[in-house]
């Protein structure tokens, strides 16, 4: 049902009010059960309204947990017509229907609650959210105004250096000279401690000296040795030697 077939509806609900007040009273605990086929009574007595208009409104009356609650509840068991006359009794039957759909509304009437909390709990959250994002945005937004300041302050500073005739230098062309000059002069420190190559390596440096090279083509022989005497000369005896013990000749004390 479009939303002017509901105000329409709800126009003919009100006309009914004020028309068949015992009927249709306007407080909500007054209500009581009508006679079945009180329908054609409305279109008898209210030839000006729509009876498909006049259909709905009276659908809407009857499915009202009030209406109900008068089924169940009311007093006498009694249903009444348009002037408010008591015409017929409501069944057993008809009370448990009732029963039914009351319970039935219940249910939807708490399912709908239930909807509605988690859909605010849910836009709840939402508007965390979108809270938490436009302080991220204005966050973000003086970052970069900062940094926009920065760069500006770094822009002056690099015109005032060259308004000076002085070249300025970026951070990351001073990294690279720096690393530049560290490897040079590693370069240098380690071609001055490299020794020379027909220098002899001295103690400090804890390397033996070259060895000459062997010949792995065989052993080595020895040199000659020179004979202490000649072997063509026949052997001759030694002269005899005598030995004289050295006598120690202690001098004289001074007498006094």
């Amino acid at each position: 049902m479009s939303q002017t077939d509901k105000r329409a509806v709800h126009a003919v609900h009100a006309l009914l009010i004020n028309r068949f007040p015992e009927a249709f009273p306007k407080d909500y605990d007054a209500i009581r059960p009508l006679k079945l086929g009180i329908h054609a009574d409305l279109i008898a007595r209210a030839p000006d309204l729509d009876p498909v208009l006049l259909r709905r409104a009276l659908a809407n009356h009857a499915q009202r947990d009030g209406y109900w609650l008068a089924l169940i509840h009311g007093r006498g068991d009694r249903r009444y017509d348009l002037d408010g006359n008591p015409v017929s009794t409501v069944t057993p039957e008809e009370r448990a229907e009732a029963q039914k759909r009351l319970e039935a509304s219940t249910q939807r009437g708490q399912d709908k609650a239930a909807r509605v909390r988690e859909h605010q709990e849910r836009e709840k959250q939402r508007k965390k959210q979108r809270e938490i994002e436009r302080k991220n945005r204005e966050a973000k937004a003086a970052r970069k105004a900062e940094h926009a300041r920065i760069q500006q302050e770094i822009a002056a500073r690099k015109a005032a250096l060259i308004a000076q005739g002085i070249t300025p230098e970026s951070r990351s062309e001073r990294k690279r000279r720096l690393a530049h000059e560290a490897a040079e002069h590693a370069a240098r420190q380690a071609q001055r401690l490299k020794p020379a190559p027909n220098r002899p390596v001295g103690p400090g440096w804890l390397r033996p000296a070259p060895r000459p090279p062997r010949d792995v083509t065989g052993p080595a022989e020895r040199p000659a040795r020179a004979p202490d005497r000649d072997e063509s000369e026949p052997d001759q005896p030694l002269p005899p030697v005598e030995f004289r013990k050295k006598r120690r000749v202690v001098p004289p004390l001074d007498e006094k």
